[in-house]
Protein backbone atom coordinates (compact mmCIF):
# COMPACT_ATOMS: atom_id res chain seq x y z
CA UNK A 1 0.00 0.00 0.00
CA UNK A 2 2.22 2.66 0.73
CA UNK A 3 4.68 1.80 -2.22
CA UNK A 4 1.14 2.36 -4.60
CA UNK A 5 0.77 5.54 -2.52
CA UNK A 6 4.03 6.67 -3.20
CA UNK A 7 3.84 5.71 -6.48
CA UNK A 8 0.73 7.66 -6.85
CA UNK A 9 2.48 10.62 -5.16
CA UNK A 10 5.15 10.59 -7.43
CA UNK A 11 2.59 10.37 -10.34
CA UNK A 12 1.08 13.53 -9.42
CA UNK A 13 4.22 15.48 -8.90
CA UNK A 14 5.30 14.52 -12.09
CA UNK A 15 2.16 15.48 -13.69
CA UNK A 16 2.22 19.42 -12.14
CA UNK A 17 5.62 19.63 -13.39
CA UNK A 18 4.03 18.97 -17.15
CA UNK A 19 1.32 21.31 -16.84
CA UNK A 20 3.56 23.94 -15.13
CA UNK A 21 5.99 23.41 -18.08
CA UNK A 22 3.40 23.33 -21.01
CA UNK A 23 1.51 26.85 -18.86
CA UNK A 24 4.95 28.44 -19.36
CA UNK A 25 5.51 27.35 -22.37
CA UNK A 26 1.68 28.44 -23.74
CA UNK A 27 2.48 31.87 -21.91
CA UNK A 28 5.68 32.61 -23.49
CA UNK A 29 4.66 31.80 -27.19
CA UNK A 30 2.04 33.99 -26.37
CA UNK A 31 4.34 37.29 -25.37
CA UNK A 32 6.92 36.26 -28.18
CA UNK A 33 3.56 36.76 -30.43
CA UNK A 34 1.95 39.55 -28.70
CA UNK A 35 5.16 42.03 -28.10
CA UNK A 36 6.89 40.91 -31.55
CA UNK A 37 10.50 41.04 -29.84
CA UNK A 38 13.18 40.27 -32.58
CA UNK A 39 16.97 39.93 -31.64
CA UNK A 40 18.95 42.81 -29.77
CA UNK A 41 21.15 45.39 -32.05
CA UNK A 42 24.38 44.02 -33.21
CA UNK A 43 26.01 45.27 -35.52
CA UNK A 44 29.60 45.46 -34.46
CA UNK A 45 33.05 44.54 -35.84
CA UNK A 46 35.88 43.11 -34.06
CA UNK A 47 39.34 44.97 -32.92
CA UNK A 48 42.27 44.05 -32.00
CA UNK A 49 43.14 46.76 -29.02
CA UNK A 50 41.35 47.25 -25.66
CA UNK A 51 37.77 47.85 -26.87
CA UNK A 52 37.88 44.41 -28.31
CA UNK A 53 34.82 45.86 -31.09
CA UNK A 54 33.90 48.92 -32.56
CA UNK A 55 30.22 50.20 -34.09
CA UNK A 56 30.12 48.74 -37.40
CA UNK A 57 30.34 51.18 -40.26
CA UNK A 58 26.97 52.06 -42.45
CA UNK A 59 24.81 49.32 -40.56
CA UNK A 60 21.40 49.54 -40.47
CA UNK A 61 18.89 47.34 -38.08
CA UNK A 62 15.77 47.61 -36.64
CA UNK A 63 14.76 46.12 -32.82
CA UNK A 64 11.09 45.62 -31.24
CA UNK A 65 12.05 45.22 -27.67
CA UNK A 66 9.19 44.09 -25.67
CA UNK A 67 8.99 47.12 -23.28
CA UNK A 68 9.07 49.79 -25.45
CA UNK A 69 5.59 49.57 -27.86
CA UNK A 70 7.41 50.85 -31.10
CA UNK A 71 10.19 49.63 -33.09
CA UNK A 72 13.95 51.00 -32.47
CA UNK A 73 16.08 52.19 -35.71
CA UNK A 74 19.22 52.34 -35.09
CA UNK A 75 21.76 53.38 -38.51
CA UNK A 76 25.99 54.47 -38.04
CA UNK A 77 27.18 55.96 -40.79
CA UNK A 78 30.34 55.70 -42.50
CA UNK A 79 32.63 56.13 -39.63
CA UNK A 80 30.74 53.52 -37.65
CA UNK A 81 28.88 56.76 -35.80
CA UNK A 82 25.28 56.94 -34.40
CA UNK A 83 23.93 59.16 -37.34
CA UNK A 84 20.57 59.71 -39.32
CA UNK A 85 19.80 58.09 -42.51
CA UNK A 86 19.01 61.09 -44.14
CA UNK A 87 21.30 62.99 -45.35
CA UNK A 88 21.36 66.91 -43.95
CA UNK A 89 22.24 69.81 -46.75
CA UNK A 90 23.29 71.94 -43.93
CA UNK A 91 26.67 73.80 -43.18
CA UNK A 92 28.25 73.54 -39.90
CA UNK A 93 30.41 75.56 -38.32
CA UNK A 94 31.97 73.70 -35.45
CA UNK A 95 31.73 70.31 -34.20
CA UNK A 96 30.70 68.69 -31.00
CA UNK A 97 32.02 65.06 -30.49
CA UNK A 98 29.79 62.35 -27.69
CA UNK A 99 31.82 59.50 -26.09
CA UNK A 100 30.11 57.22 -24.33
CA UNK A 101 28.44 53.76 -23.81
CA UNK A 102 24.87 52.49 -24.34
CA UNK A 103 22.97 55.77 -22.77
CA UNK A 104 25.43 57.66 -25.66
CA UNK A 105 24.72 55.71 -28.60
CA UNK A 106 21.10 55.88 -27.30
CA UNK A 107 20.12 52.24 -27.16
CA UNK A 108 16.15 51.85 -27.35
CA UNK A 109 15.72 55.56 -28.81
CA UNK A 110 15.34 56.29 -32.49
CA UNK A 111 18.16 58.73 -33.03
CA UNK A 112 15.60 61.83 -33.03
CA UNK A 113 15.89 60.79 -29.43
CA UNK A 114 19.10 60.29 -28.27
CA UNK A 115 20.48 63.15 -25.64
CA UNK A 116 23.58 64.46 -28.21
CA UNK A 117 20.84 64.93 -30.93
CA UNK A 118 18.76 66.69 -28.68
CA UNK A 119 21.59 68.91 -26.80
CA UNK A 120 23.12 70.06 -30.22
CA UNK A 121 19.73 70.60 -32.01
CA UNK A 122 18.95 73.44 -28.81
CA UNK A 123 22.10 74.84 -28.63
CA UNK A 124 21.55 75.54 -32.78
CA UNK A 125 18.25 76.69 -31.65
CA UNK A 126 20.14 79.61 -29.92
CA UNK A 127 23.42 80.23 -31.19
CA UNK A 128 25.32 82.24 -33.86
CA UNK A 129 27.39 79.07 -34.80
CA UNK A 130 25.88 75.63 -36.41
CA UNK A 131 27.13 72.69 -34.26
CA UNK A 132 27.34 69.00 -35.90
CA UNK A 133 26.51 66.35 -33.39
CA UNK A 134 29.00 63.26 -33.60
CA UNK A 135 27.86 60.29 -32.02
CA UNK A 136 30.42 58.28 -31.02
CA UNK A 137 28.80 56.17 -28.18
CA UNK A 138 29.31 52.21 -28.37
CA UNK A 139 27.26 49.94 -26.33
CA UNK A 140 28.82 48.20 -23.66
CA UNK A 141 31.68 49.77 -23.77
CA UNK A 142 33.17 50.45 -20.28
CA UNK A 143 35.52 53.49 -18.76
CA UNK A 144 38.92 52.07 -20.24
CA UNK A 145 37.16 51.30 -23.57
CA UNK A 146 36.04 55.06 -23.85
CA UNK A 147 39.52 56.46 -22.67
CA UNK A 148 41.44 54.56 -25.10
CA UNK A 149 38.51 55.79 -28.12
CA UNK A 150 39.06 59.20 -26.38
CA UNK A 151 42.69 59.17 -26.89
CA UNK A 152 42.79 57.14 -30.30
CA UNK A 153 40.12 58.17 -32.50
CA UNK A 154 41.55 60.76 -35.33
CA UNK A 155 38.57 62.94 -35.86
CA UNK A 156 39.10 63.83 -32.46
CA UNK A 157 42.44 63.79 -32.27
CA UNK A 158 42.54 65.72 -35.40
CA UNK A 159 39.81 68.29 -34.51
CA UNK A 160 40.39 71.41 -31.49
CA UNK A 161 36.23 71.40 -30.94
CA UNK A 162 34.34 70.00 -27.79
CA UNK A 163 34.30 66.36 -26.19
CA UNK A 164 31.32 65.54 -23.82
CA UNK A 165 31.60 62.22 -22.32
CA UNK A 166 28.69 60.76 -20.93
CA UNK A 167 29.52 59.14 -17.75
CA UNK A 168 27.47 56.54 -16.13
CA UNK A 169 28.42 54.54 -12.99
CA UNK A 170 28.27 51.64 -14.75
CA UNK A 171 31.48 52.49 -16.66
CA UNK A 172 33.14 52.32 -13.91
CA UNK A 173 32.41 48.66 -12.62
CA UNK A 174 34.76 46.65 -14.48
CA UNK A 175 37.43 48.71 -12.45
CA UNK A 176 38.78 46.44 -9.57
CA UNK A 177 42.23 48.22 -8.61
CA UNK A 178 43.72 51.41 -8.66
CA UNK A 179 46.08 50.04 -11.50
CA UNK A 180 45.96 49.36 -15.23
CA UNK A 181 45.87 45.49 -14.20
CA UNK A 182 42.42 45.89 -12.98
CA UNK A 183 40.01 43.09 -13.10
CA UNK A 184 36.56 42.49 -13.66
CA UNK A 185 33.99 42.49 -10.62
CA UNK A 186 32.33 40.00 -10.04
CA UNK A 187 28.47 40.92 -11.03
CA UNK A 188 26.22 41.93 -7.81
CA UNK A 189 22.42 40.59 -7.35
CA UNK A 190 20.24 42.80 -10.01
CA UNK A 191 23.25 42.12 -12.49
CA UNK A 192 23.20 38.41 -11.74
CA UNK A 193 19.18 38.58 -12.06
CA UNK A 194 19.71 41.24 -15.21
CA UNK A 195 21.90 38.75 -16.95
CA UNK A 196 20.24 35.93 -16.17
CA UNK A 197 16.77 37.30 -17.69
CA UNK A 198 18.76 38.24 -21.06
CA UNK A 199 20.75 34.57 -21.29
CA UNK A 200 17.53 32.97 -20.92
CA UNK A 201 15.75 35.24 -23.39
CA UNK A 202 12.45 33.96 -21.93
CA UNK A 203 10.36 36.87 -22.80
CA UNK A 204 7.83 35.53 -19.91
CA UNK A 205 10.61 35.83 -17.57
CA UNK A 206 11.54 39.33 -18.47
CA UNK A 207 7.69 40.45 -18.41
CA UNK A 208 6.89 39.04 -14.88
CA UNK A 209 10.18 40.15 -13.60
CA UNK A 210 9.17 44.18 -15.04
CA UNK A 211 5.91 43.91 -13.17
CA UNK A 212 8.25 42.90 -9.88
CA UNK A 213 10.97 45.24 -10.45
CA UNK A 214 8.03 47.79 -10.81
CA UNK A 215 8.12 48.20 -6.97
CA UNK A 216 10.70 50.96 -5.69
CA UNK A 217 11.24 48.75 -2.14
CA UNK A 218 11.82 45.64 -3.96
CA UNK A 219 14.00 47.04 -6.66
CA UNK A 220 16.48 49.16 -3.97
CA UNK A 221 16.32 46.61 -1.56
CA UNK A 222 17.79 44.07 -4.40
CA UNK A 223 20.50 46.43 -5.57
CA UNK A 224 21.52 47.26 -1.80
CA UNK A 225 22.05 43.12 -1.33
CA UNK A 226 25.45 44.45 -3.50
CA UNK A 227 27.23 46.08 0.28
CA UNK A 228 30.35 47.61 -0.23
CA UNK A 229 29.91 47.46 -4.28
CA UNK A 230 26.80 50.02 -3.89
CA UNK A 231 29.00 52.46 -2.91
CA UNK A 232 27.83 54.82 -5.84
CA UNK A 233 24.49 55.01 -4.19
CA UNK A 234 25.21 55.49 -0.64
CA UNK A 235 26.64 58.72 0.59
CA UNK A 236 29.07 56.63 3.33
CA UNK A 237 30.68 55.39 -0.12
CA UNK A 238 32.66 52.38 0.20
CA UNK A 239 36.70 50.93 -0.15
CA UNK A 240 35.45 49.73 -3.10
CA UNK A 241 34.37 52.66 -4.43
CA UNK A 242 37.34 54.71 -2.71
CA UNK A 243 39.00 52.86 -5.59
CA UNK A 244 37.43 53.40 -8.78
CA UNK A 245 37.11 57.40 -8.16
CA UNK A 246 40.96 57.40 -6.96
CA UNK A 247 41.43 55.57 -10.65
CA UNK A 248 39.26 57.34 -12.20
CA UNK A 249 40.75 60.59 -10.77
CA UNK A 250 44.10 59.64 -12.29
CA UNK A 251 43.28 58.28 -15.12
CA UNK A 252 41.77 61.28 -16.56
CA UNK A 253 44.39 63.45 -15.38
CA UNK A 254 46.68 61.32 -17.65
CA UNK A 255 44.44 62.39 -20.83
CA UNK A 256 46.61 64.77 -23.00
CA UNK A 257 45.74 68.20 -22.20
CA UNK A 258 44.81 69.09 -25.58
CA UNK A 259 41.88 66.64 -25.34
CA UNK A 260 41.37 67.15 -21.49
CA UNK A 261 41.24 71.18 -22.13
CA UNK A 262 38.13 70.42 -24.39
CA UNK A 263 36.23 67.59 -22.35
CA UNK A 264 33.18 68.11 -20.83
CA UNK A 265 31.93 65.34 -18.58
CA UNK A 266 27.86 64.83 -18.11
CA UNK A 267 26.53 62.15 -15.66
CA UNK A 268 24.18 60.09 -16.50
CA UNK A 269 22.02 58.67 -13.97
CA UNK A 270 21.34 54.78 -13.87
CA UNK A 271 18.08 53.70 -12.44
CA UNK A 272 18.85 53.01 -8.87
CA UNK A 273 19.47 57.12 -8.61
CA UNK A 274 16.27 57.94 -9.79
CA UNK A 275 14.47 55.50 -7.50
CA UNK A 276 16.31 56.80 -4.60
CA UNK A 277 15.62 60.19 -5.21
CA UNK A 278 11.83 59.41 -5.54
CA UNK A 279 12.32 57.87 -2.55
CA UNK A 280 13.24 61.43 -1.02
CA UNK A 281 16.99 59.95 -0.02
CA UNK A 282 18.47 62.91 -1.67
CA UNK A 283 22.55 62.46 -0.29
CA UNK A 284 22.46 58.37 -1.83
CA UNK A 285 20.43 59.14 -4.87
CA UNK A 286 23.39 62.42 -5.40
CA UNK A 287 26.31 60.56 -4.26
CA UNK A 288 27.91 59.65 -7.24
CA UNK A 289 27.08 62.92 -9.29
CA UNK A 290 28.79 64.76 -5.96
CA UNK A 291 31.78 62.48 -6.38
CA UNK A 292 32.34 62.95 -9.71
CA UNK A 293 31.83 67.37 -9.64
CA UNK A 294 34.26 67.11 -6.70
CA UNK A 295 36.82 65.15 -9.19
CA UNK A 296 36.13 67.56 -11.87
CA UNK A 297 36.64 70.32 -9.83
CA UNK A 298 39.59 69.63 -8.70
CA UNK A 299 41.28 68.69 -12.20
CA UNK A 300 39.48 71.77 -13.66
CA UNK A 301 37.39 69.93 -15.92
CA UNK A 302 33.65 70.98 -16.59
CA UNK A 303 30.96 68.81 -15.70
CA UNK A 304 27.46 68.50 -15.53
CA UNK A 305 24.79 67.24 -13.41
CA UNK A 306 21.21 67.14 -14.34
CA UNK A 307 19.85 64.15 -12.27
CA UNK A 308 17.75 65.73 -9.91
CA UNK A 309 16.52 67.59 -12.54
CA UNK A 310 15.55 65.13 -15.24
CA UNK A 311 13.81 62.64 -12.33
CA UNK A 312 11.76 66.29 -11.25
CA UNK A 313 11.12 67.01 -15.47
CA UNK A 314 10.07 63.18 -15.99
CA UNK A 315 8.02 62.55 -12.47
CA UNK A 316 10.84 59.98 -11.55
CA UNK A 317 9.57 57.77 -14.50
CA UNK A 318 12.92 57.95 -16.59
CA UNK A 319 14.34 54.42 -17.10
CA UNK A 320 13.19 50.80 -18.96
CA UNK A 321 12.38 48.73 -15.77
CA UNK A 322 14.34 45.51 -16.84
CA UNK A 323 16.56 46.71 -19.95
CA UNK A 324 17.43 49.83 -17.60
CA UNK A 325 17.95 52.30 -20.55
CA UNK A 326 16.29 56.14 -20.46
CA UNK A 327 12.90 55.83 -22.10
CA UNK A 328 12.94 57.86 -25.42
CA UNK A 329 11.27 60.58 -24.09
CA UNK A 330 13.46 60.99 -20.79
CA UNK A 331 16.52 61.05 -23.29
CA UNK A 332 15.43 63.60 -25.35
CA UNK A 333 14.99 65.79 -21.92
CA UNK A 334 18.22 64.73 -20.96
CA UNK A 335 19.44 66.32 -23.75
CA UNK A 336 17.89 69.89 -23.17
CA UNK A 337 18.67 70.07 -20.06
CA UNK A 338 22.64 69.61 -20.90
CA UNK A 339 22.78 71.64 -23.77
CA UNK A 340 22.11 75.18 -21.64
CA UNK A 341 25.22 73.67 -19.32
CA UNK A 342 26.99 73.13 -22.81
CA UNK A 343 26.21 76.78 -24.00
CA UNK A 344 27.73 78.35 -20.96
CA UNK A 345 30.61 76.49 -21.78
CA UNK A 346 31.18 77.41 -25.49
CA UNK A 347 30.50 80.90 -24.50
CA UNK A 348 33.64 80.66 -21.98
CA UNK A 349 35.80 79.54 -24.68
Amino acid sequence: MQILYLNKKIKIFFYNIIFILIFFFLIEVFLKLYFNQTKNYNCYTEVDDIRKYTNQKNCSFTEKYFEKKDSTFYYTNNHGFRASKKKSGKKYNKNIYFVGDSFTFGYLSNYQDTYPYNAVKNINEVTNLQYKEHNLGVNGYQFKQIIYLLENNKEILDSEDLIVYGLTPNDLFDINESDDNSQNQPLGLIDKVRSLINDLNLISVKFFSSKILKNNKIYINIYNKRGAKAGYINKEGSDIWDKKYDYFKNRIAKVPKKIRSRLVISIIPQQIQIRLLKENLIDDGLAFDRKILSICKSLKINCISKTLELAKKEGYSTHFTVDGHLYPKANKEYGKLISSEIIKILNND
